[in-house]
This record gives structure tokens, C-alpha cells and sequence, in this order.
């Protein structure tokens, strides 16, 4: 490895170096192993320095204004450099300004991030922080050129070590990925490789797992461990006592609260359990529903015979039920319940494929990059999970060509079957008692007729107000260019293979079968391409956009077909040569079949080819269905990526289909053949009423004795801790040209930024919307020393809500994902604020079928559809603000339709704050300001009273 270098850690007022300026060098000199120089130097820029980089820095312009320019640095910097190589953390970035600054940089340069990525598939994070953190490195001064410059130079030392300590197997074969990707990591860890590895052809990476001992498998017979009932001390109807403010639950869980609304919720689960019906249960914000309902989970699971099933929207919430509130409660009360987490197959490696991959000659710079970065993780992880590897964007497509796919799985022939993730996965829900999984993999369970969960009683569905939109995508259907891209390259790396073997005697015609197989996979090829870039133009012509950051085009397809305008022509060509394919990889698969018992080399063969001929067929089933378009019942259209423009980077191309009701589908799979059902939400209901829920999910095709409903209100005191205003002088989008609206939103959203002294999130409902009100509100934030942050501008959702809630007087703009799960208590969030009213698209084909739908039937959709999933909508984004007792803000909605039109009072209805406060933008911020200071003061009187009464005074 390196010994000699110079690390180089550079603070800039910005991303782009064409744009921005350095203002901050720090350099280290290492030589031998050993620190022999150190070089650091603030740098006086042009440009004023941004709000977000002195809050990230802590430097300020008056430092900065004492500093020398970066030329009169720019000698001393190149003379430290030398020809030594360059070592940083992601140093491309710093690499790009230096050469900016110098013109051409000649010294190789080493990229610690890129390693890091390699040989800590575990850490929770690669910034050079949480690497710091996860390996306890000191760094005294974080975001401080020189501080981070030498925590680097110990980042890198520990990586070293860390890679001498590689198998030799492991190593090999890492260097030669980083070959194959052009990585300049390969050649300094080729000297690792002792020689006789090196020049060894023997050395094989799946001899590796081979001589691997078996990790131990949970036994299972197909049954919960707890097979007969068990006792307790508690029975059902004691549960709630658990909850006193003295029982177990308050003595065994730190910061415990006492929570009335809890002992109603296990209340009602436990009458819905004794009496067989399925509840629906609405509870406020702060209320612990999930305790609530874990309790009588775990309680029926240990006690009752039978799995209990768990399932959850979003991963945020299924993780905060794994890893933090199950295992409480299960600690404090002793319950030896036997849990598993339960993903979709997905979601886990494939060994075969993987190593196939890994092996292969043909992989791409960008494969071979990412086979390197899971190599270290795939020797090491005991569940294959890819939760493990905190993946980006991109890699996730790479994923997608080695992961456990039901397409090209091939059971008990796979070679790998004894160490499969997916088995092992299963085997643990087969052997738990207890099940948290996702609504996805709930639906595709009813869709693959109960083949991917184990039997279980007891089901309760958390976040319940996505069930619509999650049955609407599982039990629908799609054909993507990328999936018939990707069965296509495999079919064709399956046909080289066995073009490589020699048939048994008596089998002349094996070549020329091959030969015309592989001449069909061309044409395949050819037509697919055809036909997607066909519908590709169409989206381009008549698409429109789609939900808002979905950054998807969409183009609906008539229940008629289009031969004006689909390409007909292009889909019968496609299709047909998809089926002949198909038909000579059946040929194929019944001679390999037929050569079983003549060696053992072709059982692997005819396993492989079986997979690939069953994933063809599937598919050409999906395929026959979209083009067809005979199912009167479903909705049919295009999607596209907004950026693309042409099949090679068009990969996300996709034709869709849909069932425009889905309440029947799941009425007749979900909720008819369980005895009970827990749903839950905190927002479920409009105005107090389930009706609209009901009828999207086919609950009210239940008897109403069945049913049992249960609506419980937020602990927080809505009207103590809470403001609602409603600003009237800011017109409709499309009310006014864009330039005054934009002049009037500018104007509303400053005088409550300003109000607030930042501490502010700002939902929309357009990423467009949002992007022009970044660019406009930019200068306003960095005069007032506001730091301003927006969705997809500035970073993933996760990192901007790190970064808001760390950062006194900032803002946040969000779209879509930031209306739920954003989760901000305390004193940095004090105003929410919506700019609309969040009415969905009704051109996205599903939504627009549906309100046809609604039409024919003679119901208004605006009332029965639209109208509802706004207001839900809007409880949610109403529900950013309040999250602990201790919380105080305002919520102040820019749209004056909630007091101008009638179905306003059904968005103020639905609201735990009653009253509301009206008038123009500066009166409103007015009052805000007023508000805010008035609950600072009771807050500080407080604080007072405590400290007061802490120290002993009277």
C-alpha cells in the first residue's frame, strides 16, 4: 500500500468549482508512515461566504477577510504537493478545485471514501464523521480543513490495517474488480496479494464459501416455536394494568410515559380479538400506538397458538419497531417472544448469481466497481441482507442483477441452496411467533396465494392509510425495458455456456439449436429495443407528469386500442419473437432434461435453464396482458423517466397495468378469511368518519357486526401548544400570471421566515413550485442568516432533516415524502407551513380511471375521492409540528380556499385545533411572531420555576 503521500482536505463555499471559491487548505505530508509536514492556510474569498458553510465551518467573513487570496497560496501548496500522490476523502472534489485553481494537477490521487465503501461494508454511514465515530478516530475540529486532513491520515491507517488482515482469496480477487474498474486502489492492493496467490490460476472466490462452515439455521417445522399456549400472570383482559404509572412497563422502559389513550387502544384490540371482528383504529399523534398494539401482539402471540403478523409502510417505521420498541417492551416484561424481520426476497443476495457476476469477463466499469464494493460484505454478512450495505440510487440497479429474484431461482438445484439467504429468511419467520414485515411483501403474499408467509392469526397493518396505493401496485402488473433487457442478457450468457459443452453422442443437431436460439434472442433484442423507444416517444408526445417527485412522465393507454398512435406494429414484432424464444429455451430445457441421468455436470444446466424458461414465460404472460389490454377492470399506461430521451439510458421505460378497484380484491383475499384485523393510523378518518377508508379498501363489503371502529385523540393540548392561521391575500397558481404569484408566495413565506427566525418547514405539493421558491428565497436566507435547505436540491430526505434539526434558524422546503414520517420535536421546528392544499394529480392514469369510474356510477369524485385523500393528506402535513408534550408552533396555510370554499370546513373539521386565525400575510406573520413570543416567555418562566425548585428556592 501507499506509503508516502499528501492528504488533502479542502473547505469551499461550495459544490462546483467553475462557481465557488476555497476558502480553507489543509494538507499533511506523510512519508514512510510516518507525519512529516502539516500545511494550512484560510483563504480570503471573492464571493460572500454562505450561510450554510459558516454554520457548517464555523468560520466567518471577518476571519476570511484577514486571509491571503487563494494565488498567493497557490505556490506554497503546489510546492507541498510535489509529486507526491493525493489521498483525501471523496479527493475528487478536492482534486477539481485544485486543478480550477492550478490548471492541471499531474499527482495521482487515492480516494478514502472509495475503500471505506469496500472494507467497512458495515459502518452506518461514509462521511468522514460517521466513519470517525464507527471506528473512534478523534477529530477535533470537524469540517476544519486541517482537523479532517488528519483524522484522515488515521482513517487511512486503520483501512490499511484492516485490508492486511483480508484473506489472501479476498484480496486477489478485490484487486483485480479494481482493476477491471479502472480504480486507482488496484495496483497498491495488488502488493498485498502474496505471490503465491498472485500467479496461482487456482484461486477460485467460490472455494471461499465452500469451506465455510454452515451458519446455524433456526429449526422449523412450518410452525410457531410457540406451538401450545403458554401462561402468564396476566391474562388478555389485564393488559391495560401494564400500563400503570407504577406496573412493569413504567419501572422496565426508560422515559416512560404514562398515556390514558393506551389502555383504550389495547382495550379495543383485545375486544376485537374475543369477539372476531376487525378494527379500525384512528390514534392521534403522541398517543403510543404502537406499544398499544404491540402489547396484545406479543401477549396473543406467546399465548395463543398462533404467528401474529406486523406490517408497516415505510422502512422508517419497520425499523423503529425491530430494533427499538419491540425489544423494549419485550425487555421490560421478560417475554421470550421469538421474533423475525421478514423482507422480500429481493432484498437478499443470491450467491449464484453473485458469484456468476463477480467471475464474469463482460462486467462494465461501473459492474465491476460495484462487485469490488460488496466482495468484503458478501464473506462477511450472515443474512445476505442489502439493508446491510447502504446502497445508493445507482448501485440499487446494480443490486437488482444479483439479488434472490424468484425469476432465475433455481431451488433445490442450485448449487448455493444449502447457504441461501432467502431459506434461511424463511425458515426464521417459519420458526418465530411473531412477523414484522411491509405492506409490499403482506400483498404479494395474497397475490402468490400464501406462498411467501408462513400461516398466521392475528394481523395488524400500521401506517393503514397507504393500503390503497400499496394493493394498487402489488396487485398490478408491469413490464419494464430494464426486466426484458435483463432476461434477454441472460438468456444469452445461458447460450454461450452451453454452447461451450459438448452434447452426448446421437445429438447432432445441439449446435444448430443453439445457433437459432441465439439468432431469436437477437431479433428479441432488436424488437424490444424498437418497441420501447416507441413507447418512449409516445410519453415524450402526449405524457404527462406524474405524482410530484416521482419525476416520472406518464401516458395512459385506452381500454381500445390506439392504432393511431401505440405502436402496434412494434409490439406484435416484439412479442412474437419473444414467444419463438421462449419456445427454443423449452426445447432446450426438455433435451437437458432428458441428459440428467448420463452426467451429473448437466444438473446445473438444465436447473439454470429451467429458471430462465420460467422467468421468460411469466413475463410473457405479464407482456401478453399489457399489449392486449382486454381487461376492462384495470387501467393501462406508459411510464418514463422525465430525463430520459433514449433507450440506452431509458432503462425505466415501463408499460403498466392496474385494477381500478381494489377494494374487492382485497376484501375477497384480506379481509373475509381472517377472524381479525388490527388498522391503524393516524390518519384515517375526514371529519370523524371512516366511511371514505372503508370504501377504498373494501372494508364496507364486510357485515357492519364485523366492524369495529375506534377513533382516539391526540395526549398534546392542540390549543395550548398550537397556532393555525390561514393566510387570504396569496392567489391560485393559474388564478394570476406566475410572475405575481411567485412575488406574492415570496412575499408570505419571508414575513413567517422572518416571524419564526427560521425554524421553519414548507410543504409543497409541486418540486417545480419549490425549485423556482428556492432560487427566489436564496437571497432573503443569506442576508438574514437563515440557513435554507430544500428536497432534492440539497440532499436525500434523511440528510436534510439531520442537518435542519442540528442548525438553529434554518429552513426546510419538502415536497411529496416530507408531508408524513418527518419527525422534528423541540425548539428547531416553530412553524409548519403549506403552501396548497394537497389535492392530487388527477391526470395520473389511476386517479383519473377512478374518477371516471366514480362518474359512471354517478358519484362525485371530487366529494368521494379527491376531496377525502386531500384532507388525509393534509392531517398528515398538519401533523409535522406537535410531536412531544413540550412542542409550541404554528401551522399557517398559504391557500385561501380553506376558508373560501365550502369544503374548507372538511380540511378544519379534521383538525384536533379548532379555531384559526385569518387575514393577509403580514398580519398573520404578525401574529405569529407575537404568539412565538409569547410561548417562549412561558417556556422560560419554566425553565425558571424548575431550576428554582431544583436548587431549593422558594
Amino acid at each position: 500500500m501507499l506509503d508516502s503521500f499528501v492528504v488533502c482536505d479542502l473547505e469551499t463555499t461550495g459544490l462546483s468549482p467553475r462557481q465557488h471559491e476555497i476558502i480553507e487548505v489543509g494538507l499533511v505530508r506523510v512519508e514512510g508512515g510516518q507525519i512529516k509536514d502539516t500545511f494550512h492556510s484560510l483563504v480570503r474569498p471573492r464571493q460572500k461566504l454562505p450561510v450554510g458553510i459558516r454554520r457548517l465551518t464555523g468560520l466567518t467573513g471577518e476571519q476570511l477577510r484577514e486571509s491571503p487570496e487563494l494565488q498567493e497560496i497557490l505556490p506554497p501548496v503546489l510546492d507541498f504537493l510535489r509529486d507526491f500522490p493525493l489521498v483525501g476523502h471523496n479527493i475528487g472534489f478536492d482534486r477539481e478545485f485544485l486543478e480550477a485553481a492550478a490548471g492541471w494537477l499531474p499527482n495521482p490521487a487515492y480516494d478514502t471514501l472509495e475503500l471505506a465503501r469496500m472494507i467497512l461494508p458495515f459502518s452506518p454511514g461514509y462521511r468522514l464523521s460517521d466513519l470517525c465515530r464507527f471506528l473512534g478516530i478523534e477529530n477535533q475540529a470537524e469540517h476544519r480543513a486541517l482537523s479532517d486532513a488528519l483524522a484522515t491520515v488515521e482513517l487511512y491507517r486503520r483501512l490499511t490495517e484492516l485490508l492486511r488482515e483480508l484473506e489472501p482469496e479476498i484480496l486477489y480477487f478485490l484487486s483485480a474488480l479494481l482493476q477491471k474498474a479502472g480504480s486507482a486502489w488496484a495496483v497498491p492492493l495488488s502488493s498485498l496479494v502474496p505471490p503465491a496467490v498472485r500467479g496461482s490460476p487456482q484461486v477460485k472466490i467460490d472455494a471461499f464459501f465452500t469451506g465455510q462452515a454452515l451458519p446455524e439455521e433456526p429449526a422449523a417445522d412450518g410452525k410457531p416455536a410457540a406451538a401450545g399456549k403458554r401462561k402468564f400472570s396476566a391474562g388478555p383482559d389485564e393488559l391495560p394494568s401494564l400500563l400503570a404509572p407504577q406496573g412493569p412497563l413504567a419501572a422496565g422502559l426508560p422515559n416512560y410515559e404514562y398515556r390514558p389513550q393506551q389502555r383504550e387502544m389495547i382495550a379495543a384490540v383485545i375486544r376485537a380479538l374475543n369477539e372476531k371482528k376487525h378494527l379500525i383504529m384512528e390514534a392521534g399523534t403522541g398517543s403510543g400506538k404502537s406499544l398499544a398494539y404491540l402489547l396484545p401482539a406479543v401477549h396473543r402471540a406467546l399465548t395463543g397458538g398462533e404467528r401474529v403478523v406486523v406490517a408497516t409502510n415505510t422502512i422508517n417505521l419497520q425499523t423503529q419497531l425491530w430494533e427499538k420498541d419491540l425489544p423494549a417492551l419485550t425487555g421490560a416484561l421478560s417475554w421470550p417472544v421469538k421474533a423475525a424481520l421478514v423482507k422480500g426476497r429481493q432484498n437478499y443476495l443470491c450467491l449464484r448469481r453473485w458469484l456468476s457476476a463477480v467471475t464474469a469477463d463482460s462486467a462494465t466499469p461501473e459492474e465491476a466497481a460495484f462487485w469490488a464494493r460488496t466482495l468484503v460484505w458478501a464473506t462477511r454478512t450472515k443474512t445476505g441482507d442489502r439493508a446491510e450495505l447502504n446502497l445508493s440510487l445507482r448501485e440499487q440497479e446494480f443490486w437488482a442483477l444479483v439479488c434472490a429474484d424468484s425469476e432465475g431461482c433455481l431451488g433445490a438445484l442450485c448449487p448455493w441452496f444449502s447457504r441461501c439467504y432467502v431459506n434461511r429468511a424463511r425458515k426464521a419467520a417459519e420458526a418465530a411467533e411473531l412477523i414484522v414485515t411491509n405492506h409490499s411483501l403482506l400483498f404479494s403474499d395474497l397475490r402468490s396465494e400464501n406462498k411467501l408467509l408462513p400461516a398466521y392469526g392475528l394481523l395488524i397493518i400500521d401506517e393503514a392509510h397507504h393500503l390503497e396505493d400499496v394493493a394498487t401496485e402489488q396487485l398490478g402488473l408491469q413490464v419494464s425495458w430494464a426486466q426484458c433487457k435483463r432476461w434477454l442478457n441472460g438468456t444469452g450468457r445461458l447460450l454461450a455456456r452451453l454452447a461451450g459443452q459438448l452434447p452426448p453422442p446421437g445429438f447432432p443437431a445441439w449446435p444448430d439449436l443453439l445457433k437459432s436460439a441465439q439468432e431469436e434472442r437477437q431479433k428479441a433484442v432488436f424488437n424490444a429495443g424498437n418497441f420501447f423507444q416507441a413507447l418512449l416517444a409516445l410519453v415524450r408526445m402526449h405524457g404527462s407528469r406524474g405524482a410530484p417527485d416521482s419525476g416520472r412522465e406518464m401516458w395512459r393507454l385506452s381500454g381500445e386500442k390506439e392504432a393511431f398512435s401505440f405502436p402496434e406494429a412494434e409490439a406484435a414484432n416484439f412479442s412474437l419473437t419473444f414467444g419463438r424464444l421462449t419456445d427454443y429455451l423449452e426445447k432446450i430445457v426438455n433435451l437437458l432434461e432428458d441428459w440428467l441421468p448420463l452426467a451429473a455436470d448437466w444438473k446445473s444446466y438444465y436447473g439454470e435453464a429451467l429458471a430462465q424458461l420460467t422467468a421468460g414465460k411469466e413475463l410473457g404472460v405479464r407482456l401478453n396482458f399489457l399489449l392486449n389490454r382486454e381487461e376492462e377492470d384495470y387501467v393501462y399506461w406508459v411510464e418514463a423517466a422525465v430525463q430520459e430521451e433514449s433507450l440506452p439510458a431509458g432503462r425505466q421505460i415501463s408499460l403498466h397495468a392496474a385494477p381500478v378497484h381494489v377494494g374487492k380484491m382485497v376484501h375477497d383475499r384480506l379481509w373475509e378469511p381472517r377472524e381479525t384485523v388490527v388498522l391503524t393510523s393516524a390518519t384515517l378518518s375526514v371529519e370523524d368518519d371512516f366511511t371514505h377508508f372503508m370504501e377504498r379498501v373494501g372494508l364496507d363489503l364486510l357485515p357492519p357486526e364485523r366492524l369495529q371502529t375506534l377513533l382516539v385523540d391526540s395526549p398534546f393540548c392542540y390549543a395550548g401548544q398550537s397556532l393555525l392561521g390561514v393566510v387570504n391575500n396569496v392567489p391560485l397558481q393559474g388564478e394570476v400570471p406566475d410572475e405575481e404569484y411567485f412575488r406574492a408566495l415570496l412575499a408570505a413565506l419571508t414575513s413567517l421566515i422572518r416571524a419564526a427566525q427560521g425554524k421553519t418547514l414548507v410543504l409543497f405539493t409541486s418540486h417545480r413550485v419549490l425549485q423556482e421558491t428556492h432560487r427566489r428565497l436564496k437571497i432573503f436566507c443569506e442576508e438574514a442568516d437563515i440557513y435554507l435547505l430544500a428536497h432534492n436540491i440539497d440532499g436525500s430526505r434523511t440528510r436534510l432533516v439531520e442537518e435542519f434539526r442540528s442548525n438553529e434558524r434554518s429552513v426546510l422546503l419538502g415536497a411529496a415524502s416530507f408531508w408524513e414520517g418527518v419527525d422534528i420535536p423541540g425548539e428547531a421546528l416553530s412553524c409548519v407551513v403549506i403552501v396548497k392544499l394537497p389535492f392530487g394529480v388527477p391526470s395520473i392514469p389511476v386517479v383519473e380511471a377512478r374518477l371516471e369510474d366514480l362518474a359512471r356510477r354517478g358519484k362525485d369524485g371530487f366529494r368521494h375521492f379527491s376531496l377525502p385523500q386531500a384532507v388525509i393528506r393534509f392531517k398528515q402535513g398538519f401533523g409535522r409540528l406537535i410531536r412531544t408534550m413540550q412542542d409550541r408552533g404554528a401551522v399557517v396555510v398559504l391557500d385561501h380556499r380553506l376558508i373560501t370554499r365550502r369544503y374548507g370546513k372538511q380540511f378544519l373539521n379534521s383538525l384536533p385545533l379548532k379555531n384559526h386565525i385569518r387575514g393577509d400575510s403580514a398580519a398573520i406573520a404578525r401574529q405569529v411572531a407575537r404568539w412565538l413570543r409569547q410561548q417562549s416567555s412561558v417556556a422560560g418562566n419554566r425553565s425558571s420555576e424548575k431550576a428554582e425548585n431544583r436548587q431549593g428556592l422558594p
